[in-house]
């Protein structure tokens, strides 16, 4: 007995020992943004130990047992946060990939668009539905989180709750039954149950389309949908996800959809197109965060989405494009909480461009890099874990050559990834 308790005693020691040499990275930061200040900081060290920030200063030396990396040139920042992408969705015919590729296959695809996704400086996304490729999302993210795979942190919703036929591929023979993009549900109690099975399934939060596909109204002029949620059963489904913890995205067009979304109480609207300036200053007053999502319109317009777009939607996603900046502009006018999200999922890796439009059409540079860092990271509820250069935060930083508080563009020259403390980039990408 005495020699296995002396064999327990040198466990115990070997593992306090383990723990005391966890490896340490010193970086020297030239500029830094913290996703906090508006000012910058320069000649900042940071010390990473294992997967945290342990320390971060001025006046740090690096430790004699740590690795020294010298960013001397470029601004570190933390990782950026994408609340709004679709990782196992990719360029290509859409329906195609539902009712051809299998839900492995997409997981597979997926994993490597994961990659390309956190080499470009976006360490934590937020995924808002797989569009029928089953749980190929969970299965991404907890294959990420194991350390199976490389890729950013993942939050995801599955699949949207939905109304009857409001979200399901279209212009096919009734008849035909196609692979479901949604879980469907009518009523107060059936949207309940739906969210339900989605907490089981293990989803991060819920994501609801307010307003169905736009191909019902083919004959108007730019983007539109047809309301076919009830407030009740709108009301029913924020209760509900949020008694289980979880917070909502609502996919919304157009203002009436967004006061719908706002009564009840969402956690978010993406997209967005048209809402007033009296809607976005209701929404700031009930803390409901805005996710333009910028890009992915004008992606489309330009014919970068799907192989290609017809002069038919060339013409409705002009005047689309023009509808939405306007809307983002009157967003601007008001104390509504801004985040960033791309909806991107054709061109992985060129998320931060979503930055470049957000400045372009009016904001701060800073206030930009601040709704892809901290207020995303508010948004998402994980503000203790990521979002900011902070001690006891995880380590997620990057680097990038130029300036991007004086130069938003520069936000895409990525030279340096590091996610938990594990430098994914380092150099030319």
């Amino acid at each position: 007995m005495s020699s296995l308790r002396a064999s327990l005693v040198v466990l115990c020691l070997f593992v306090i020992s383990a723990q005391g040499q966890e490896h340490k990275t010193f970086i020297k930061a030239e500029k830094l943004f913290d996703g906090v200040h508006s000012n910058l900081q320069t000649h900042v060290g940071i010390l990473v130990q294992g997967s945290t920030i342990a320390a971060i200063g001025s006046d740090l030396v690096p430790p004699p047992d740590s690795e020294v990396l010298d960013l001397s040139g470029l601004t570190v920042l933390p990782g950026l946060i994408d609340t709004h992408t679709h990782i196992c969705l990719h360029s290509g015919d859409y329906d195609a990939q539902i009712l051809r590729e299998s839900p492995e296959y997409r997981a597979l695809r997926a994993s490597v668009d994961a990659l390309a996704t956190l080499k470009s400086g976006i360490t934590t996304i937020r995924d808002v539905g797989n569009e029928g490729s089953g749980f190929a999302d969970i299965a991404l993210r907890n294959a990420i989180n194991k350390g199976i795979l490389t890729g950013p942190r993942m939050l995801v919703s599955i699949q949207p709750v939905v109304t009857t036929g409001a979200y399901a591929l279209v212009g096919y023979a009734p008849a035909t039954v196609t692979p479901p993009i949604a879980y469907e549900a009518d009523g107060p109690a059936e949207i309940r149950k739906q969210v339900r099975r989605l907490v089981q399934f293990g989803a991060d939060l819920i994501k609801t389309y307010i307003e169905s596909a736009e191909k019902r109204q083919p004959s108007v002029d730019s983007l539109t949908g047809v309301l076919n949620f009830t407030q009740e059963e709108l009301d029913a489904l924020a209760d509900e996800a949020h008694m289980a913890g979880l917070k909502v995205a609502a996919h919304v067009y157009s203002d009436q959809a967004a006061r719908m979304a706002v009564e009840a109480g969402v956690n978010s609207i993406e997209h967005g197109l048209y809402i007033q300036e009296s809607t976005f200053r209701e929404m700031a007053r009930k803390g409901i965060v805005y996710v333009p999502t910028l890009l992915v319109y004008e992606d489309w317009r330009d014919g970068k989405l799907f192989g290609g777009i017809s002069p038919e939607n060339k013409r409705k996603l002009v005047a689309t494009v023009e509808k939405h900046t306007a809307s983002y502009r009157r967003a601007l006018k008001t104390p509504v909480i801004i985040a960033f999200g791309t909806d991107t999922f054709e061109r992985p890796g060129s998320n931060s461009e979503e930055l470049v439009l957000m400045v372009k059409y009016g904001m701060k540079p800073i206030d930009a890099l601040k709704s892809a860092t901290s207020v995303a990271a508010r948004l998402l509820g994980v503000s203790s874990e990521v979002g900011a250069l902070q001690v006891g935060k995880e380590a997620d930083i990057i680097a990038v050559s130029g300036d991007p508080s004086e130069n938003i563009a520069a936000i895409r020259n990525v030279r340096f990834v590091m996610k938990g403390g594990t430098v994914v980039v380092h150099g030319e990408r």
